[in-house]
């Protein structure tokens, strides 16, 4: 028995060596890239020190994570100086157009709280006091400005339609349009509904849509809930196809119909307002080309590809951290805080900066003023890349949850935190 008992604890302490010597391994480009580096630090700029260039219409603004509140807290950081030194009148998120017309409703000075308007978006994601915090600061601007500086709030995804299906019935209602009916759809969008829609379904869904958008089409076209709802009713139609398409296509299908719904936003705003928008979302969407193996196309590389240098992709990222994120082995529906590291050496730096955060104009760097700093971001560089799903086994694999790309390629600058808290949304 004694012999076992050695034999068992040389067997556990050579597991644990083992166990530490593949995390440490696997970390290793943790650890290398956590050191000073004085150039950075002399080239960064506080984010309160932001510069657009001239020309740009689109301002598109990355998060590395979902759950992190630094991320979210950056939507307003951003836009208020995008509001206050450049004139930017409109932001829009990744949520469903439908599903963002009531907080733009109380920005406009609608009733309301902002808490309850954001904790009823559907995603989860968005149920914070960051968002909150968002949507109470442009209703509070727009109460102190003319009618003609108000701000505008979006959303430019399309997967959610059962959230459309209410204010659809509200406009019917309150436009009297006879011969539109909202059965089947009701019926898609029954909280307590399981199982998946019948071909018979869909086909009822796109034929009572068809009714609504011909009735529409008799109503006065300049009437902004008119506007809306033509859209509300497009994107509709778009996520019935999304829905019917299997993977890769589902997610091409979707970054396009993202990017085509941000070209409509612009284009009322070049009737509304300034005509410039910010668009805010994951890193992956907002990138000028795609980050990822599985997805073919990034929302981002088709509005580079349509606007050119009218379109900027500000990334985000941090050296370490936590994201708040959904559980997907629960049962039940149930979130929780992830530790990672990014073993980025750009957001390292950040450690040194008064505010731990800084901004980094990868279209101002100079490779003879900053020839070590320009030669980083255009060279692969480990990023953080965390959506709705994580494992424990990541902490062995951090690869899984990192992109290995050049930060120039992806992106025309970037904010980097040093290290970011996990949001807590109410769900």
């Amino acid at each position: 028995m004694k012999v076992l008992k050695k034999i068992g604890k040389v067997l556990l302490i050579i597991i644990l060596v083992i166990a530490i010597a593949l995390t440490v391994g696997l970390n290793i480009k943790t650890v290398l890239s956590a050191h000073k580096n004085k150039d950075v630090i002399a080239a960064a700029t506080p984010v309160a020190d932001l510069t657009i260039p001239e020309g740009v219409q689109i301002v598109g603004l990355g998060e590395a994570t979902h759950g992190s509140v630094e991320f979210q807290e950056s939507k307003l950081e951003v836009f208020k100086l995008l509001v206050e030194k450049y004139d930017y009148r409109a932001i829009a998120i990744e949520a469903d157009f439908g599903d963002c017309l009531a907080a733009n409703a109380y920005v406009q000075g609608g009733d309301g709280d902002a808490r309850d308007i954001v904790n009823n978006l559907s995603f989860n994601i968005y149920h914070t006091q960051q968002m909150a915090d968002l949507l109470s600061w442009m209703r509070d601007y727009n109460a102190s400005v003319p009618a003609d500086k108000r701000l505008r709030f979006y959303g430019f995804d399309m997967q959610n339609w059962e959230k459309d299906v209410e204010p659809l019935k509200t406009f019917i209602a309150s436009h009297n349009l006879e011969g539109c009916s909202t059965k089947a759809m009701e019926a898609m969008a029954d909280p307590d509904r399981t199982e998946t829609l019948s071909e018979t379904e869909v086909e009822a869904i796109s034929q009572e849509l068809q009714q609504i958008g011909t009735a529409l089409n008799q109503c006065d076209p300049a009437d902004p809930d008119v506007i809306n709802m033509k859209k509300v009713v497009e994107n509709m139609e778009a996520a019935r196809e999304y829905y019917q398409l299997q993977f890769p296509d589902s997610y091409t299908y979707r970054d396009t119909a993202m990017a085509a719904n941000v070209t409509w936003i612009l284009n009322q705003e070049k009737e509304l307002g300034s005509g410039k928008l910010l668009i805010a979302g994951h890193d992956g969407h907002i990138a000028k080309c795609t980050s990822s193996a599985i997805t073919p196309v990034a929302m981002g590389g088709v509005l580079k590809e349509q606007y050119g240098d009218a379109y900027y992709s500000l990334g985000t990222d941090t050296f370490k951290g936590k994201a708040n994120i959904r559980v997907e082995t629960s049962a039940e529906y149930t979130r929780k805080d992830y530790f990672f590291h990014s073993a980025d050496p750009m957001a390292y730096q950040a450690k040194y900066m008064e505010d731990k955060h800084y901004f980094l104009d990868f279209t101002a760097l100079s490779e003879t003023d900053h020839p070590e700093v320009y030669e980083q971001v255009h060279s692969k560089m480990n990023m953080t890349s965390l959506g709705e799903a994580f494992s424990t086994i990541y902490y062995l694999l951090p690869y899984v949850y990192r992109i290995n790309m050049t930060p120039t390629d992806l992106y025309d600058g970037m904010i980097f935190y040093y290290e970011v808290q996990a949001t807590n949304p109410e769900y």
